[in-house]
């Protein structure tokens, strides 16, 4: 039996390995997409919570969820709004002070900050 020149075996395994970075870099590029999606999901909702308890008007925080919401792709982000929805309740409601708006939305803001 015989195995064949060198040359041809490292070309056969540089092919092989072509073929499989060819097949793996999409999903890890989509997979990447996604972390930095809902990185970004997660901060501009820190932000338009704090901007919204600083100013008392949730207008752009309501906005952007009712818009964001249509672009949903993982769990995760279901997860996120799951949790930032009860900080509307927080805050469209008037009878509660600043100081109390605050601390109940502190655990929101703890879950949205961590990675």
């Amino acid at each position: 039996m015989e195995i064949g020149p060198l040359s041809e075996w490292v070309t056969a395994i540089a092919e092989i390995a072509a073929v499989c970075v060819a097949l793996f870099l999409p999903v890890y590029d989509k997979k990447r997409e996604k972390k930095k999606r809902t990185r970004n999901l997660k901060k501009v909702f820190i932000f338009l919570i704090q901007k919204a308890l600083d100013e008392n008007d949730t207008t752009g925080l309501e906005a952007y969820f009712k818009i964001s919401y249509l672009t949903i792709d993982s769990l995760e982000n279901r997860e996120i709004y799951a949790v930032v929805q009860p900080a509307f309740e927080i805050l469209k409601n008037p009878d509660i002070p600043k100081q109390k708006k605050e601390e109940d939305l502190k655990p929101i803001l703890e879950y949205l900050e961590q990675k």
